[in-house]
């Protein structure tokens, strides 16, 4: 049920942002919101508290907003989403419009984990390869996993690209049980 709130309130926002375009802008100020929120024990308790009044809800959230430097499509969103009670589930909604801001931009997400890190030309060999795969630009997400031994995993949604050491040897054992 969370997944089915938070798509609508993506999708209700993007419609709002849609003829500006500063879908970037608006997704910085939600993250750095979402941050804000998710450290502090005390913000998540005057947003999920019956015993605080909406209007004190309001009213911390037009300071958080202000402090941050929101602008007031953030801010009048942010305010929906208080006032309906949805604050729970904001991590949802800025995932939910994270996904649908890089569905209208043409931006695909890619994850990208290796067994050390990769040098800056690496990274942008990667960058190029996966704007060409997908026909998107690609937003490159990277992760250490000692355990791959050598190699990469990118993964885009749900495809997994495995050109890791453990992935090939992975391979060739299927290979010599099949025959």
């Amino acid at each position: 049920m969370p997944i089915i709130v938070a798509n609508r309130y993506a999708h209700a926002l993007a419609d709002v942002v849609a003829p500006k375009g500063n879908f970037r802008q608006v997704l910085n100020e939600l993250q750095d919101f979402g941050a804000l929120y998710e450290q502090s024990h005390e913000l998540r308790e005057v947003f999920e508290t019956p015993a605080v009044t909406m209007a004190q809800k309001l009213r911390v959230l037009e300071a958080v907003a202000a402090r941050l430097g929101s602008s007031p499509v953030t801010l009048n969103f942010l305010r929906v989403v208080t006032s309906h009670y949805r604050m729970p589930v904001f991590g949802e909604i800025l995932q939910a419009f994270r996904n649908v801001a890089y569905a209208r931009l043409g931006i695909v997400q890619v994850k990208v984990s290796s067994a050390a890190a990769l040098s800056s030309d690496e990274q942008e060999l990667l960058r190029k390869r996966f704007s060409e795969v997908t026909g998107k630009q690609p937003e490159l997400e990277f992760h250490l996993d000692p355990g791959l031994i050598g190699g990469l995993v990118a993964q885009i949604g749900s495809t997994v690209f495995d050109g890791s050491i453990r992935g090939q040897l992975s391979r060739i054992r299927e290979q010599l049980t099949e025959q």
